[in-house]
């Protein structure tokens, strides 16, 4: 199967990274907490998270001031040790990291990486003891979505001598500069095919593995064993590279697929015709693949339209803004990157310190963007860094990754780097769904990762 080649990301699949969210959202309606809104995704890795699947990136609120100039911006962290913590604080010469991300561009804004990466450095230098005692500095470039910006945040930090190089979403990174001053790299979402079997470690497999499990959660008889789907879907670049993996991985299984195809964005009336040309297939599943005003309408569409077959989106879609506006009519929706459950001590501890990086309260971190996927990166890779003692390098880190050392934060499930040869940069190739029910969302296949392998050619 030939890799997507996603051109811009926003309001697509590709925003949808299923991130597992290990976190859990509380609607308050009327005063009073609905408890059937509680949902939670966890960093099961699933990719977490994933690559895709959570992302409503047309609707993320830009929470960190952008640059005037277009010139690359380094700026370095600080941080204090907690009085709270009972591990020693951090000393010696500090990890450095350089980390690239893209933000500022119309077409490319994504600084929830970049808040995520601060507050996740915050929280190993206060309570964890930074890097096997080392503390961390952040030297952040941010690129502006194109081949010269990614090239000169790659020259600027080699220049800098950082010990590792941390990617949030940069599109065309420049693995060549970074491999010239032996400089690992680390990412969380493939983007190009480049990206797929670089020098490099990607936790999860971005669009990839979402719209491959998606594939395999429908038509295995395992899960739904379903095979007669209509996907709706627009003409926007970034969907068509979506598709280029979930048709060929629903023919694989030996599902047939009808494309319903709409603008980039309808209005409510022109969202219940693309679900009503869709029902009119006769389908066992739906796909939707637009963002969350595209979930908010086809929802109610589809309970007045009295369809009741199983129907599939991304984590963006259980953003409080989707569930508030639809209430019941999510029942029998699935979230691809999401796990259902209880509100978990881990998703009160992100709120709280990206809160203080974005200067908002807690409850009003967005979870539903890149925050989640940038705290679990960072923190991943603690989780290898603490086991390799003070000496800790970053080619060490990269190393453990690649022998099987590494797992997500929130997950003892190993990553497995490499182990696919023509996706060989990438660690994680299953995510979790969660399907909404009278009790909110809830794990959907018992809770199991659903592997995007079983259904991709390669």
């Amino acid at each position: 199967m030939a890799l997507p080649d996603p051109s811009w990301l926003r309001d697509s699949p590709v925003c949808g990274v299923p991130i597992p969210i290990f976190l859990d959202a509380k609607v308050h309606i009327g005063g009073k907490m609905n408890m059937k809104l509680c949902r939670k995704t966890l960093p099961v890795l699933a990719v977490v998270l994933s690559g895709f699947l959570a992302i409503a990136c047309t609707e993320s609120k830009t929470t960190t001031s952008i640059p005037d100039s277009t010139e690359n911006v380094v700026t370095t962290d600080v941080t204090t040790p907690s009085q709270d913590s009972t591990i020693a604080p951090p000393t010696g010469e500090p990890f450095v990291i350089g980390v690239v991300n893209t933000e500022g561009s119309p077409a490319a804004d994504f600084p929830d990486f970049t808040n995520a990466f601060r507050a996740a450095a915050n929280y190993i230098n206060s309570e964890l003891g930074g890097f096997a005692g080392r503390p961390i500095e952040l030297e952040i470039c941010i690129s502006v979505g194109s081949p010269e910006s990614s090239q000169a945040c790659a020259q600027e930090l080699a220049a800098k001598k950082v010990d590792l190089a941390m990617i949030g979403l940069d599109i065309f990174v420049d693995y060549g500069t970074f491999n010239a001053a032996s400089i690992p790299v680390i990412g969380a979402v493939p983007i190009l095919p480049s990206d797929y079997t670089a020098d490099a470690v990607y936790i999860t497999a971005g669009n990839l593995v979402v719209q491959g499990s998606t594939a395999n959660a429908i038509t295995n008889p395992k899960y739904l064993g379903l095979k007669k789907v209509a996907i709706i879907a627009n003409d926007s670049p970034a969907t068509l590279s979506a598709l280029a993996t979930l048709e060929p991985a629903l023919a694989f299984a030996g599902a047939t697929a009808v494309v319903i195809k709409g603008g980039e964005t309808e209005t409510d009336a022109g969202y219940r015709l693309l679900m009503q040309q869709a029902a009119a297939t006769n389908p066992e599943a739906i796909v939707s693949m637009y963002g969350q005003s595209g979930c908010v309408a086809l929802m109610r569409a589809r309970v007045e339209l009295q369809v009741e077959v199983p129907a599939f989106t991304n984590t963006a879609c259980l953003a409080d803004t989707v569930i508030n506006a639809v209430g019941d009519a999510a029942l029998g929706w699935y979230f691809a990157g999401s796990q259902g459950g209880v509100e978990s001590a881990d998703t009160n501890l992100m709120r709280q310190y990206v809160a203080k990086v974005v200067n908002k309260a807690p409850e009003d971190v967005d979870v539903f963007g890149f925050t989640t996927l940038g705290w679990i990166q960072t923190l991943s890779i603690w989780k290898v860094a603490k086991n390799l003692g003070p000496t800790v390098t970053g080619e060490a880190i990269t190393d453990s990754f690649r022998q099987g050392n590494g797992t997500l934060w929130g997950s003892d499930a190993a990553l497995q780097c490499g182990t696919v040869p023509s996706l060989s940069a990438v660690c994680s190739f299953a995510i979790p769904f969660a399907v909404y029910t009278d009790n909110g969302a809830e794990p959907a296949f018992g809770g199991e990762n659903v592997s995007a392998l079983d259904v991709l050619d390669l």
